[in-house]
Formats: C-alpha cells, sequence, structure tokens
C-alpha cells in the first residue's frame, strides 16, 4: 500500500479506521508518513517570522494540521503505539 499524497493518506484512514481487520502495516506506513509531514510543518511554521506570519500561517494551514494530528492520535491509539 503506498499512497503518494495527504490528502490521499487522511482519505485512507478515513475509509479505513472503522474496519475491523485494518491492515497493521498499511498504518504504520501511513502513520510515518503523516508523522514526517507534520515535523516538516511545525518547522515550516517555526521558520516563519514574527507572530503575526504564525497566525497567517495556521489560518491557512490550521485545518490540514489538526487533521493530520487527530489521524496520527487514532493510528495511534489502534496501533497501540
Amino acid at each position: 500500500m503506498r499512497v503518494r499524497d495527504l490528502a490521499g493518506d487522511l482519505d485512507w484512514w478515513r475509509a479505513t479506521r472503522g474496519a475491523a481487520h485494518a491492515d497493521h502495516a498499511a498504518m504504520r506506513e501511513v502513520l510515518a508518513r503523516l508523522h514526517a509531514w507534520k515535523a516538516e510543518h511545525d518547522k515550516d511554521r517555526a521558520g516563519q517570522p514574527g507572530p503575526f506570519l504564525q497566525l497567517a500561517w495556521d489560518a491557512v494551514f490550521g485545518d490540514e494540521h489538526a487533521r493530520v494530528a487527530t489521524a496520527i492520535a487514532e493510528i495511534e491509539t489502534v496501533l497501540g503505539a
């Protein structure tokens, strides 16, 4: 299983999270990509000069960041991580 973009990973998780026999290997792959995306996002946000641009960053990317953080927490719960 290899989804190549963030939206695809999030869509895959929304479709999979209720499945009784979800593929744990695929979940670990998606989890790794979500963690990598979040780390890069957090680094880019921290690099914004000043609080105003960080607020603007949050306005643009806040919903996506929240969806990623929620998916990470849900996958980790399922995997018992």
